[in-house]
């Protein structure tokens, strides 16, 4: 039975995020790309699923606009796991996977953050 084995499984806290979380500007957005991609670096390092799946990407979300000149504030980055958002996105973390993991960390391949 499903709920039997699911009691034998082997339960693992989630792992302690990495970094800390950079605040967000008053638009709600990061001031620049560094912080957007440290934002995902400590969301991602906290999940072991994200830890596995996600590869971080950035990009500034503002957009020139005809009737609006001269903005003040032209920093609005994002974060995402993965460039299914477009070509905007750009790779946060380029990274040797010899004894690395998609966040630029050294990692010990005998004790991994997240064993499967």
């Amino acid at each position: 039975e499903a709920a039997t084995l699911r009691s034998l499984a082997a339960q693992q806290p989630p792992p302690e995020p990495v970094g800390a979380e950079p605040p967000k500007d008053k638009d709600g957005a990061y001031g620049s790309k560094g912080d957007a991609c440290s934002a995902c670096k400590f969301a991602a390092t906290a999940s072991c699923a994200m830890y596995k799946t996600c590869l971080c990407y950035a990009t500034n979300t503002h957009f020139e606009v005809g009737n609006i000149p001269n903005a003040k504030d032209t920093q609005h980055f994002r974060w995402a796991c993965g460039d299914e958002g477009g070509s905007k996105y750009e790779l946060c973390f380029n990274v040797d996977y010899t004894y690395q993991d998609a966040f630029g960390d050294r990692v010990d391949p005998n004790k991994p953050k997240c064993p499967a």
